[in-house]
């Protein structure tokens, strides 16, 4: 298991009244604001029966085995900074 999970969201809505019965909604939505790289899952097949050196407790403990080079690498990502635009017309 990678580190804490940590992002920050935000979203700016705007209205504007555009005639009587029409109204026009712009929003921008923006994901993991600070584009912090967060780890999902990381490599966790070391590759020789015991360990070499070592033994890894915590994730990044970089015990670098030539029995395992990818061995506490992260293996997937979750999503980077991302931005939505959303334009709703009600009449």
């Amino acid at each position: 298991m990678g580190d804490d999970l940590q992002t920050v969201d935000l979203r700016l809505t705007r209205s504007f009244q555009i005639a009587e019965n029409l109204k026009l909604h712009l929003s921008v939505d923006a994901f993991n604001v600070l584009n912090r790289p967060n780890v999902d899952e990381i490599t966790t097949v070391y590759g020789a029966p015991d360990f070499i050196g070592a033994v890894p407790r915590d994730y990044k403990d970089g015990i670098g085995s030539p029995a395992s080079p990818l061995f506490g690498q992260p293996r997937t990502m979750f999503n980077p900074r991302q931005l939505q635009f959303g334009v709703k017309l009600t009449f």
